[in-house]
């Protein structure tokens, strides 16, 4: 049984696999009834991203369990029900593509999937599209805009550069935090603060900016700013920061907490060293050799959903794929919301809406 923060139980029972070549634990959850309905009937893959697991998604299901299309609700690699490998290069998405394939070929999923995700399960469901195209017939993500492929080294400092002449700030900076050798430790021993970090509010003093919330491009987008934050060192010595209205909730706090205790940090963390380390740069440069671009496109139906309090996935950056004519079918959503708004009760709700809006839309099921 899958259960809500607020008590309410969900007939999404849980399964585990074991993924090959590695022998990688994967638990998953299924909507009642999975293998019951017609095999016509589109199946929604859904991945959260970090820190978080498939609970994430808890005031979310409610809703999507009423709709007419199967569901396979994931803990990806390093969270959850699912294995926590140590080693950067485990996290490679092809590696995870291929997982949620063989999950999909044991549940008997026919070849009309719709991914859904949100942070770095965006990215996951992107790269499961770019390497199984053929089994899908839609995509939609959260947060993160479509990444894409690139045969070019990541080189974290010369991206900050890049990204602080274009928004005025760098995107990335936190991952030299997230990368450092003791943020795994000072996460955990600090599990408070690091929830205060990813769920608090502070309202701009300046007044051209008009009171919009900057607490992500302060954490995040600020040399150090995390770290002293979580450490309560430097300009963040002594201030606590004001949480959102659904992180005041002790109940989902304290999940967080037993969660993070239990699961650490060393095998989340392993996301960001596996981009940071080019753990996957010849995948990547796989998928660039097409001088049509023809294996970076995407060709089916997109919905792109992002946040109004999203510093680093900005709202604007499908424009990228785009503009190199990339996508061919995209709608594109903004909520007035943090990156985290799942956990929000109303935001979820909105965000269910969407996405129902939008499948029955671009995938209506005949009864």
């Amino acid at each position: 049984m899958f259960e809500t923060d607020e008590g309410t139980r969900l007939d999404l029972e849980v399964f585990t696999m074991r993924a090959d070549p590695h022998d990688l634990k994967y638990g998953y959850y299924l909507s009642p009834n999975f293998h019951k309905v017609k095999q016509s009937t589109p199946t929604l893959v859904i991945c959260h991203g970090f820190p978080d697991d498939a609970w994430m998604w808890a005031r979310a299901i409610p809703h999507l369990v009423k709709l007419p299309y199967r569901i396979v609700l994931m803990d990806i690699l390093g969270f959850g029900e699912s294995s926590k490998p140590t080693d950067a290069s485990m996290y490679n998405y092809r590696k995870q593509a291929n997982s949620i394939a063989q999950i999909l070929d044991k549940e008997n999923a026919p070849d009309n999937i719709i991914p859904i995700g949100h942070d770095w399960g965006s990215g996951t469901v992107q790269r499961f599209y770019l390497y199984h195209g053929h089994r899908c017939i839609g995509l939609c993500l959260l947060s993160l805009a479509y990444q894409i492929p690139s045969s070019k080294p990541f080189d974290l400092d010369e991206t900050n550069k890049t990204t602080a002449k274009r928004f005025g700030y760098p995107q990335w900076e936190y991952w030299n935090f997230f990368t450092a050798p003791d943020a795994s430790q000072l996460m955990m021993d600090n599990l408070e603060r690091f929830w205060e970090v990813n769920n608090g509010i502070y309202p701009s003093p300046d007044p051209e900016e008009k009171g919009r919330d900057i607490w992500m491009r302060e954490m995040f987008c600020t040399p150090n700013a995390m770290r002293e934050y979580i450490t309560q060192t430097g300009k963040y010595k002594g201030f606590t920061v004001e949480l959102r209205p659904y992180a005041k909730d002790e109940k989902l706090k304290q999940a967080y907490l037993d969660r993070m205790k239990r699961d650490g940090f060393e095998g989340p963390v392993c996301y960001y060293l596996a981009l940071a380390n080019n753990t996957m740069l010849e995948d990547e440069r796989e998928l660039c050799k097409a001088e049509d671009n023809a294996d970076k496109k995407i060709t089916v139906p997109v919905l792109y959903i992002g946040q109004t309090g999203d510093w680093v996935c900005r709202t604007d950056l499908m424009s990228d794929a785009k503009d190199l004519g990339l996508v061919e079918d995209l709608e594109e959503k903004v909520v007035n919301a943090g990156h985290w708004c799942l956990y929000d009760t109303e935001k979820s709700e909105e965000i269910a809406g969407l996405i129902g809006g939008w499948l029955s839309k671009k995938f209506p099921v005949k009864h």
